[in-house]
């Protein structure tokens, strides 16, 4: 069965940790009021541009121009939009760096819907990119670009028809803190989709008051093409002739890679280095930009194209009493001592390279073993609790959460805290599990019941209680590849996909087996299908899972309590 997106109960949040130390920044998104404006992302609407079916050229613009400046860096940017689209195809999705995930109208193009972007501040560009190559029919026929200082005055910088993907639009450059682009004529087939937006500017030319200013090249390097997610790559730019200063900035998809940012360049060599971990599975275009210093002018490398692919599939089981063992790709990197102070073993998460892992214990012990790192816990904070539930990592492996029992959050690392339950006044005993979103902009835990909560701008696809479904035996919630969706698994078996990206594999009461002692759920590198774990150690694989032998070391005496994917 395939729920649809339906109602849950979400409260507002607001923080109850920062006497932790722990900062409290953003707020739980509201429930929808129905399932048809169940829309949960960044995506507000402004007043719509009245519809017109002409298209006037604007002077100095080119609607058919090729990318010739320098990506502006998309941080803190917000998307919106007034199309009717649902939660796959918000906004957002055309500003988050993966090409899998895109902003649509689902439904047919129509004079006055747009996509609009507020840049924060002010900022100067001259270039629009809009690509879809997922959607190559769903570019836009006919369409202005505005830009506003206000939000609310806008002027047209071009006035186009569109020809097909990617659409790059340049115009004389313009100052302004918001852009978008408005259709300007209906179509009865065809949908508009954007997987990727951005801006571009021209460098800026250097003034000097002596010596004529130095034309400078950028060439770029990566330690390898082909890595696996969470593998470092190290970037090399070179900037010739050598510069006397300046900075070297690091960019991915058009966003910045961590830690990548303003790099210094070496006068003796001219170059600039930086290394970075791949996030995700994928292709990434990787671009560096040298700002420019004294005479030497700005320059910009050629794209440099990164393939990242999943670590091996495999699944660790972790037993109550600490025994960790590895089953296919995933190999054990030690086990963990629990004793009656910390309690049980109540969960395991897996860094991004799945060479190492967390385990955490009912009192919130954490263990890093492999080449997990360790960020704190909460007995080193000298907190006493007995009914933590969950670990959950930061996309990056850089921070992990830890979840009560009561829907309160612990963040450490550079895990960032949006909200609990007890801050909302909500009373809870019955949280099971909780997954983070991958821009770290968010979170959402599952009840028994099967009831999910979102904090932050994490998106909202459905939920049992939404459904008229009402069990008590959901055991774990895990999330789909790129955050677009979520399975909820319960003690039997039973599997609950929500959203476009969570796909449904299969469950044990659909294939006749009867069980009630599900521990927990974990996908396959690749998002291919998933595994079921039983107390008893026993493993049921779908879709592109395969499950192993149980092994020597798991006897009978042993209980699992926690499984987690490579």
């Amino acid at each position: 069965m395939r729920p649809q997106r339906l109602l849950s109960r979400r409260p507002s949040a607001r923080s109850v940790l920062a006497a932790l130390s722990v900062v409290a920044t953003g707020a739980a998104v509201l429930a929808p009021a129905s399932a048809a404006s169940a829309d949960t992302s960044t995506s507000s609407t402004t007043t719509t541009t009245a519809p017109t079916t002409t298209t006037v050229p604007v002077p100095g613009a080119n609607c058919s121009a090729s990318l010739s400046g320098q990506a502006l860096a998309r941080n803190g940017w917000v998307a919106s939009s007034n199309a009717p689209s649902t939660s796959s195809g918000v906004a957002p999705y055309a500003l988050d760096g993966n090409q899998k995930t895109r902003f649509t109208t689902h439904g047919p193009q129509k004079a006055g819907l747009y996509f609009q972007v507020d840049l924060g501040s002010p900022k100067t560009f001259d270039e629009v990119s809009m690509a879809s190559p997922g959607s190559p029919t769903d570019f836009a026929r006919a369409y202005d670009v505005e830009v506003s200082n206000d939000g609310k005055n806008w002027s047209a910088v071009a006035a186009c028809s569109g020809k097909g993907t990617p659409e790059v639009v340049s115009f004389p450059a313009h100052t302004a803190r918001y852009v978008r682009v408005v259709l300007t004529a209906q179509t009865t087939n065809y949908w508009w989709s954007i997987d990727e937006f951005n801006l571009y500017a021209q460098p800026a030319p250097v003034t000097t008051t002596t010596v004529a200013a130095e034309h400078t090249t950028t060439t770029l390097q990566a330690s390898t093409g082909q890595v696996q997610v969470g593998q470092p790559v190290t970037y090399t730019a070179t900037v010739g002739p050598h510069p006397s200063g300046g900075t070297v900035s690091f960019f991915a998809n058009g966003t910045a890679l961590s830690g990548c940012n303003l790099v210094p360049v070496d006068p003796a060599t001219g170059q600039a280095t930086c290394q970075a971990a791949a996030p995700a599975a994928g292709n990434f275009a990787v671009q560096a930009f040298y700002s420019g210093s004294g005479r030497f002018d700005p320059s910009t490398s050629p794209l440099l194209t990164e393939q990242t692919a999943p670590p091996p599939a495999g699944y660790w089981l972790a037993t109550d009493s600490g025994q960790i063992f590895g089953l296919g790709g995933a190999s054990s990197f030690g086990s963990v001592g629990t004793s009656a102070a910390t309690g049980p073993v109540v969960g395991i998460a897996a860094t991004p390279d799945g060479r190492g892992y967390w385990v955490v214990t009912r009192n919130g012990n954490v263990n890093a073993l492999g080449d997990a790192k360790f960020y704190g816990d909460l007995p080193g904070l000298g907190l006493h609790v007995r009914d933590i539930v969950a670990i959950a990592p930061t996309a990056d492996g850089k921070g992990y959460y830890l979840v009560g029992a009561d829907g309160g959050f612990f963040t450490f690392g550079d895990a960032r805290f949006h909200g609990s339950l007890p801050g909302d006044h909500i009373h809870a005993h019955d949280v099971v599990g909780m997954v983070a979103s991958p821009s770290g902009s968010g979170y959402l835990l599952v009840g028994a019941d099967g009831g999910v909560f979102t904090f932050g701008t994490t998106h909202f696809y459905g939920s049992l209680p939404g459904l008229g479904k009402h069990v008590h035996d959901i055991r774990a919630i895990l999330s789909a590849p790129g955050g677009t969706g979520y399975i909820l698994v319960g003690g039997d078996g039973g599997a609950f996909s929500f959203g476009h990206g969570a796909r449904f594999h299969g469950s044990l009461p659909g294939e006749g087996v009867r069980v009630s002692d599900v521990v927990g759920i974990a996908l396959t590198p690749d998002g291919g299908g998933y595994y079921m774990a039983a107390t008893d150690g026993r493993v049921f694989a779908f879709g592109d899972a395969r499950s192993y032998p149980r092994p020597a070391g798991l006897t009978t005496n042993l209980t699992v309590a926690a499984i987690a994917g490579t």
